[in-house]
């Protein structure tokens, strides 16, 4: 029995590793396979130093946007009610992405950290914090 204890050990922890280790890439594809193939349009409405005027993107930063989704590394993150970054911080970027009058939405936050919420999920940004198609953030501004 003593000599299986240490192969439970290491039998465990490879375990969490290989879960951990996914869910980063997991959380990436959730965003990518959600978006949908066929886009016709995409509405962008945010918050940077008070509400901004919806705008409609190009199809040209459509496509933009399209490769820095691609290019994301997320963590999904959970929180207790109340504990959400936009419960805790105060001030912070945000644009919401309405793609084909709401086939499917998303919102990019910078409050702490940088985030995409979908389907009331929370997604920590780990390989970028820059917003996508230059949108204002932090250390940017709004011409």
């Amino acid at each position: 029995m003593k000599r299986l204890y240490p192969a439970a050990i290491v039998l465990s922890m490879l375990s969490c590793l290989i879960v951990t280790g996914c869910s980063a890439e997991n959380a990436s594809s959730v965003i990518s396979e959600a978006i949908p193939e066929n886009i016709t349009h995409i509405e962008v409405s945010g918050f940077y130093h008070g509400e901004l005027e919806p705008w409609e993107l190009t199809q040209t930063e459509i496509e933009e946007l399209d490769t820095w989704i691609a290019q994301l590394s997320l963590t999904h993150r959970t929180y207790a009610e109340g504990e959400a970054p936009n419960e805790v911080y105060a001030g912070g970027v945000c644009y919401r992405f309405d793609i084909n009058d709401g086939e499917m939405s998303f919102t990019w936050i910078h409050i702490d950290q940088a985030y995409l919420q979908y389907d009331g999920g929370w997604y920590e940004i780990t390989n970028t914090t820059a917003p996508p198609l230059g949108l204002a953030g932090p250390g940017r501004s709004v011409d």
